[in-house]
């Protein structure tokens, strides 16, 4: 098991981590990595924040950071207040390699988005 905590991010208008990605390597196509991830997000602003899309998302090396599953979209946040936003995924079919997970997303409202906290990321790899 596998486990990091560290300050997280505030939505970009692209799909990129919110949480610090956990790193770790996956030595056989058999293996499956259950991936939890969570983040404080949260706006300061009086008219609060909108249209954060939010999935599971894994990157091997330096490639395009890859969404799992149907994700969660349009959380919005009401004027000064953060919550915790938080997600699992089971990841399958990963070829060996050394892979970030964590919880990502996107908003066009990411300037909004301005109240971020620490964030938790847990995955175990089985067989």
């Amino acid at each position: 098991m596998f486990m990091l905590s560290a300050p997280g991010s505030a939505p970009t208008g692209t799909t990129s981590f919110l949480a610090a990605p956990l790193t770790l390597t996956i030595t056989s196509a058999l293996q499956k990595v259950l991936v939890n991830s969570s983040e404080g997000l949260g706006t300061s602003n009086v008219e609060g924040a909108q249209n954060l899309n939010v999935w599971i998302c894994y990157q091997e090396g330096e490639g395009t950071v890859l969404t799992v599953g149907t994700g969660v979209f349009g959380l919005r946040a009401a004027a000064n207040t953060r919550q915790l936003v938080s997600l699992s995924a089971t990841l399958t079919g990963l070829a060996p390699g050394s892979y970030r997970v964590g919880l990502c997303g996107t908003s066009d409202d990411a300037s909004n988005w301005n109240s971020n906290e620490f964030s938790y990321t847990t995955a175990l790899v089985t067989q």
